[in-house]
């Protein structure tokens, strides 16, 4: 007589129908299977505890992980060995086959939906629901951004445990059904969706998302290596860190009561510059040169939360984003914006891409998600892979402000966030499919301060974004570089900030790269 199975979990007992023996296969094979060889993961990682572990640590959290994965690997072996399986080989080996093929169609099929990009599986969490049990591993290669393992590791796993599951009926002498020629178009179909799937993948790890490393790693332009020195040690007083020199010594100099300085880096060499010149060395009781507490460099969010919460007196940036006006009128603080020069605002492509000229409704149509491949602009049949910044900085700001206006920007893919202006640059030069990338910054950082070979700027509308096309207006996104203050201004700030508006100061702009809000006159 046949024994009801008593739970899913167990190894033995004996099914009494076909459909009994599906739900409690397809229960094991896609949660309680995973589940068990991820406590074999987790127990690796929690015992462990990282690079810093012990070695005893480490042959623990080894066995432990080994013991678990032997244990996962051997319940589907004595599944197959001690059960009174059915006879024929789809509804034997159909809980474990049908498990596969879907894992590989969702794979395939997010693929092809998101243009290459295995990630984006926010198309419908059906799709990848064999993903839920593997939520250990999940969590891991998510975090290290190696997200083709997800899909592989779930097909890896479901081939390991029905070739258990077959050992264990050879085992038990069950191998044989009554149609195992069925097993030949059943495992081609699993080989060749697997095939296709795995060259999507190779094609998207390789050729969209993985930087080519047979180029070179290319050095940050002197102007960022003092930005990014400056950041924590304050060495742009020192000799060796190169800003443009005035012409002339400067007709203010402050030595007490020096205004405290932040801003974008693009800025930096502007009223880095300015500070080195104009703020006069003395030194304090600890025999420090004081005049490294007034300047910082960060980036225009925090500047503008720096600003706004009083712990500078001035910034250089881009306009206000809506988010940080919002932030200044709930802490009562009212920002003025002074123009000092003006910049272009450049888009980016390789030089190897055909296109060499975008409209302003084509940049708003790639950037909304109307126009996603080349050929709708004039290029290759390739997939525009439009980067874009961060929230809330300068150059997501005028982005949005000065070029999208009223359009909405289509949600990037991961891959096209970059949160630094010289991330995305370099994203759209390394990057092998050259044509595909398409990105956007100022152009003094562009072409000056952060310069990559590689990389060509767009016309727009026909018109380059030459600085007399910027001078003139021809060019249609120009924006105003500032001077933001948050509070009634000290008489050296006041001073400092009308500094930048004479002649001195719109020379030092026009010096450093930048187009001035006036033409300064020649010292005489």
């Amino acid at each position: 007589m046949r024994r009801v199975i008593k739970s899913p979990v167990f190894m033995d007992g004996f099914l009494v129908s076909t459909k009994e023996y599906w739900i409690v296969t397809l229960l094991r094979t896609v949660i309680v299977l995973p589940l068990l060889s991820q406590g074999g993961f987790v127990l690796f990682m929690l015992i462990y505890g990282g690079k810093h572990a012990s070695r005893a640590n480490l042959v623990l959290s080894s066995v432990a992980g080994l013991l678990c994965l032997l244990i996962t690997l051997s319940a589907p072996f004595f599944y197959g060995k001690r059960l009174d399986l059915p006879d024929r080989f789809t509804t034997r080996y159909g809980p474990f086959i049908l498990p596969m093929l879907y894992t590989l169609l969702a794979w395939i099929a997010v693929a092809f939906i998101s243009g290459g990009d295995v990630r984006e599986i926010g198309y419908g969490i059906l799709l990848f629901a064999p993903l839920i049990p593997y939520f250990a591993i999940a969590f891991v290669m998510s975090f290290f951004g190696e997200y083709w393992a997800l899909p592989c590791a779930v097909v890896v796993s479901q081939i390991l445990f029905t070739v258990m599951f077959a050992l264990g009926t050879w085992r038990g002498r069950r191998f044989a059904t009554r149609d195992n020629k069925l097993a030949v178009p059943a495992l081609s179909c699993v080989a060749v969706l697997g095939a296709v799937a795995g060259i999507t993948t190779a094609v998207q790890y390789y050729s969209v998302f993985h930087p080519d490393p047979e180029r070179e790693v290319r050095e940050e332009s002197k102007y960022h290596y003092a930005y990014s020195q400056a950041g924590e040690y304050h060495l742009f007083f020192e000799v060796g860190n190169e800003f443009v020199p005035l012409r002339q010594t400067p007709s203010l100099r402050l030595e007490h009561d020096r205004p405290k300085l932040d801003g974008a880096i693009a800025l930096w060499p502007v009223y880095g510059a300015a500070a080195r010149a104009i703020y006069v060395k003395s030194e304090n009781g600890a025999g420090r040169d004081d005049r490294k507490e007034a300047v910082q460099c960060t980036n225009t969010p925090s500047a503008y939360e720096r600003l706004i919460s009083g712990e500078t007196d001035m910034i250089f940036a881009a306009a206000p984003s809506a988010d940080q006006q919002k932030l200044a009128a709930e802490k009562g603080v009212g920002l003025t914006l002074t123009p000092i020069a003006r910049e272009a605002f450049v888009f980016l492509t390789h030089e190897q891409n055909p296109v060499k000229n975008l409209s302003v409704d084509q940049i708003r149509a790639i950037y909304s998600g109307k126009i996603n491949h080349w050929k709708e602009v004039g290029g290759p049949d390739d997939k525009i892979l439009a980067f874009q910044r961060n929230k809330d900085s300068g150059s997501q700001t005028t982005m949005e402000r000065t070029v999208m206006r009223d359009a909405a920007m289509r949600t990037p893919l991961e891959a096209e966030y970059h949160s630094s202006m010289g991330g995305i640059i370099r994203a759209v030069a390394d990057y092998r499919n050259y044509p595909n990338a398409l990105g956007y910054s100022f152009r003094y950082y562009a072409t000056a301060m952060n310069t990559v070979p590689g990389v060509a700027l767009l016309s727009v509308d026909g018109i380059a974004p030459t600085p007399e096309n910027i001078r003139n207006g021809a060019y249609p996104f120009i924006s105003d570089v500032y001077i933001v203050t948050a509070r009634p201004l000290s008489e050296n700030a006041q001073k400092l900030r009308d500094w930048f508006l004479g002649d001195e100061g719109q020379q030092l702009i026009v010096d450093v790269g930048y187009v001035p809000i006036r033409p300064p006159k020649e010292p005489g």
